[in-house]
C-alpha cells in the first residue's frame, strides 16, 4: 500500500508554488490485478503545466473531471479537453497538459502497459 501525507493528503509533484499541482495515487500495479501501471488523481492550478516527459513507455487515458485542459504534442495542433471528456494517448506519445481555464483542473489518469508488453505476460488473476 502506498500512503502519502502532505497536509491535505495529496502528493505535490511540480516545482514552484505548492498550489500549482497535486497528484494522488489511487492504485498501483499489484493492487489492481491487471496490466494497469497506476490510477491517479491530478489537479492543476490555472495556467499550470504538467510535463509528460519520461512516460513514453505507457499508454494513457485521461478523464477530465472539472475544468478545461489543452494537450500539446510537438508538431500537432493542441487538443482541447473539457469536463466529462476522455483522452487516450497511445504508446510513445509525448506532450504536456496545460490548464487553460480560470479554475483548478481536475483529472483522473490511468496508465497502462502497451499491448506489445502485456500480451507477453502470463495471465494474472486474483487468488482466493
Amino acid at each position: 500500500m502506498i500512503v502519502s501525507d502532505s497536509g491535505d493528503g495529496l502528493t505535490r509533484t511540480l516545482d514552484g508554488d505548492a498550489g500549482e499541482a497535486v497528484w494522488r495515487c489511487l492504485g498501483r500495479r499489484g493492487m489492481l490485478f491487471s496490466e494497469c501501471e497506476s490510477f491517479d488523481f491530478v489537479r492543476l492550478a490555472p495556467g499550470a503545466v504538467l510535463d509528460g516527459r519520461g512516460r513514453s513507455d505507457i499508454e494513457e487515458a485521461w478523464f477530465v473531471l472539472r475544468g478545461e485542459a489543452e494537450f500539446v504534442e510537438d508538431g500537432q495542433d493542441p487538443l482541447l479537453a473539457r469536463e466529462g471528456e476522455l483522452v487516450f494517448c497511445a504508446h510513445a506519445s509525448a506532450g504536456h497538459w496545460r490548464n487553460v481555464g480560470d479554475s483548478p483542473l481536475e483529472m483522473l489518469f490511468l496508465a497502462l502497459m502497451p499491448a506489445s508488453v502485456s500480451l507477453r505476460l502470463p495471465t494474472r488473476t486474483p487468488s482466493d
